[in-house]
């Protein structure tokens, strides 16, 4: 018997749908770890005297269109290359770069999870790198390669009054934390002691103060699987600047403030438990 054309049609479509949900790649629950070789490769083939500058950033999408944000810091003088990779599952990776005033400064966008963008700033300052799933979903990650460059050097700024800051030092997660400052933060100063916790999150309330930057680097022990700092502003509104969410026990988050205040830093365990040091590191614009 032949079947009415709309029951045809109905049928099609769903079987369309259907074979698209059966075809979707099952997301691994952890990056594979080949990902940080991969951004390491693509960034010598662009940059071979380049060098990582902190550590790499990792992010995951469940869906399209899901991205992570990173604030970080660029200097004058100097050129640096954005190197993204995505598993087996991400389809399409998108890479943006936006300036302190929240410009699009460079940006691209690949039919294929590698991608690289290369920036020269004129002026030094934080600025905000995105990493974007545009088709797929799976885990990425993204490294930061800098070398000196041929713009002239950014003028010296003082460092601040050594009755400000603590030197850097420590022992144990106090330590790591330090040598992380070093490569992520270059010249900048402990501002007071380590932050400590051992709970699933820890609330502090630290005095920032503008015409400076500052960087809010975590580190957890061995059993802390997933650490993530968030930022608010000052009261009243205490509205949140910026949120990393780190897919290991190291994290960083980053922010120059316009005015001077008394702002809200929280770390918290997503993953795993133990003890967790958090350090805040200043140096002037």
């Amino acid at each position: 018997m032949k079947k009415p054309a709309t029951l045809v049609l109905t049928l099609c479509v769903l079987a369309a749908v259907c074979g698209c949900r059966r075809d979707k790649t099952p997301m691994t629950p952890t990056p594979p770890p080949w990902l940080d070789t991969a951004v390491q490769e693509q960034a010598q083939q662009q940059a071979p005297e380049a060098q990582l500058l902190g550590s790499i950033y990792k992010g995951i999408a469940f869906r399209e269109d899901q991205s992570s944000d990173w604030q970080i810091t660029l200097e004058a003088g100097q050129c640096y290359w954005f190197s993204g990779a995505g598993d087996q599952t991400v389809e399409e990776l998108y890479l943006e770069l936006r300036d302190p005033d929240d410009d699009d400064v460079a940006e691209d966008k690949n039919d294929t999870p590698r991608i690289v963008i290369t920036y020269c700033p004129e002026t030094s300052g934080m600025f905000e790198l995105e990493a974007k799933v545009t088709e797929g979903h799976g885990h990425y990650a993204v490294g930061v390669y800098g070398k000196q460059g041929t713009a002239a050097p950014a003028e010296p700024t003082a460092a601040p009054p050594a009755t400000a800051v603590a030197p850097p030092s420590g022992t144990g997660l106090g330590s790591v934390v330090d040598d992380m400052a070093k490569a992520s933060a270059p010249n900048a100063q402990r501002v007071g002691d380590h932050l400590a916790g051992e709970t699933d999150k820890s609330d502090w309330y630290v005095a920032l103060e503008s015409g400076k930057c500052y960087w809010f680097i975590g580190a957890g022990d061995g059993g802390v699987d997933q650490l993530t700092l968030t930022l608010w502003g000052p009261p009243p509104s205490e509205k949140q600047i910026a949120l990393n969410q780190s897919e290991n026990n190291r994290v960083t988050v980053g922010h120059c403030p316009a005015t001077s205040g008394m702002f809200h830093i929280q770390a918290k365990v997503d993953g795993g438990e133990g003890k967790y040091t958090v350090g805040v590191f200043a140096k002037k614009k």
